[in-house]
């Protein structure tokens, strides 16, 4: 079994990928807000946003952008900071979602352009992104990336990407068709929020033991 991985970087990848994917992160508490809040409609601008900014930046990253400019200490800081305090102000938007028909009416979830923007500064896309690339490079013949090896790379991540937007929007569509209740929706928000929030203490933590370790 681990010759046949070794000499399939793709399917590593894809297994690595699909995994990381579909693990609650700040993007996919909040599209199971959102889809539980407004609907699969009213999300699409916000899973289109966040699938075409990680799109961007896994390319980034697969060129060699990206990983140069993550081994800036300056920059892993500036993106720490950055990420946490837009993580916060999302968490607050979960935590204050509306609960029933009317609020929801006059509330919007988040568009495609500030979903894509946060995936420049959203710490969990960097470090996927980071370790996936690094993984293929480990496990490829070459021990580098070639053209088609990230762009196949590319792709299978865009579509574990899709495919975990699908499913979280689609779970808080589910949840929102079971509950008739928005004092219980209001209180599944204030968990995701909270949630999110809760990684942010965690991100800086993990940075901390890097640094120690390094």
């Amino acid at each position: 079994m681990i010759e046949v991985l070794k000499n399939s970087p793709l399917v590593v990848a894809a297994l690595y990928a699909f995994v990381a994917a579909m693990t609650p992160g700040p993007n996919n508490l909040m599209l199971l807000s959102s889809g539980m809040t407004f609907g699969l409609r009213r999300t699409l601008p916000h899973m289109l946003g966040a699938a075409g900014g990680f799109l961007v930046l896994i390319t980034a990253i697969a060129a060699g952008v990206g990983a140069a400019i993550a081994a800036v200490p300056a920059f892993r800081w500036l993106l720490l900071l950055g990420g946490s305090a837009f993580m916060a102000y999302l968490a607050f938007r979960i935590m204050t979602a509306p609960a029933d028909l009317k609020q929801r009416e006059s509330k919007r979830p988040l568009n495609f352009y500030e979903a894509a923007a946060f995936q420049a500064i959203n710490p969990k896309a960097w470090g996927f992104s980071l370790s996936y690339m690094a993984l293929i490079v480990g496990v490829s013949d070459a021990g580098k990336i070639t053209f088609w090896l990230g762009f196949s790379a590319v792709v299978i991540s865009m579509g574990t990407t899709l495919c975990s937007t699908l499913t979280w929007v689609g779970l808080g569509r589910i949840m929102a068709r079971l509950i008739d209740s928005p004092q219980l929706v209001r209180v599944i928000n204030v968990v995701l929020g909270l949630t999110l929030f809760l990684m942010i203490p965690l991100m800086f933590w993990s940075e901390l033991n890097d640094i120690l370790a390094g």
